[in-house]
């Protein structure tokens, strides 16, 4: 009886870890699906199936759709709060020019937008990405806030969207002193579409 009670014990908990695995690799609270499929074990697998459901479904959320430029450059500009992507904004503007056609600026936050956390940081990526668009004279860009892991959130919507280019900074607000940052490094290596890492 000891043994199944381990058994059945050691399951349940495989599910929590395994669900903190997928989803955190999905862009949700990893620590949050722990903890959540520790405590309901196999019954937390349909809340983990409708989430990404929902996830499939889910389109971003577009702040506004911009007035295109002159040019024929689709230009997707993922920004991040860092200097690295202000200045990698800038390099864009100062290297296309005129080329530019639709210039859309990019955000990425959490997938859990129930919690007011969640909420939070969709305000706090919406003015950044103001700020963002003043501090390089941008009178009309296209805003949108992409949820999920950034390299990823960023490739769907360069394909979905049709964009020529994808536009991100090196390195972004983490600590690492690598030469690229996590999100550069996937992007540079895994999207269809060109990226321009500055």
């Amino acid at each position: 009886m000891n043994e199944a009670l381990a058994i059945a014990l050691a399951v349940w908990l495989a599910i929590g870890v395994t669900l903190a695995v997928v989803m955190g690799r999905r862009g949700h609270g990893a620590f949050q699906w722990l903890i959540l499929g520790s405590v309901l074990g196999p019954l937390a697998l349909p809340l983990a199936w409708a989430r990404v459901r929902d996830e499939a479904l889910a389109r971003p959320h577009e702040l506004a759709i911009g007035v295109p430029g002159p040019g024929t450059v689709d230009v997707l500009v993922g920004l991040d709060g860092s200097a690295e992507s202000e200045t990698a904004l800038t390099y864009a503007l100062e290297l296309l020019g005129a080329r530019i056609g639709r210039l859309t600026l990019a955000r990425v936050t959490e997938f859990d937008d129930t919690s007011a956390q969640a909420r939070k940081d969709a305000q706090t990526a919406l003015d950044s990405i103001q700020r963002s668009a003043v501090s390089a004279n941008l009178s009309n860009p296209g805003m949108i806030i992409l949820s999920g892991r950034p390299a990823d959130a960023l490739t769907k919507e360069a394909r979905e969207g049709g964009y020529e280019l994808v536009v991100i900074g090196r390195r972004g607000r983490g600590a690492s002193k690598a030469l690229l940052g996590s999100t550069a490094s996937r992007l540079a290596s895994g999207i269809h579409v060109p990226v321009l890492i500055v």
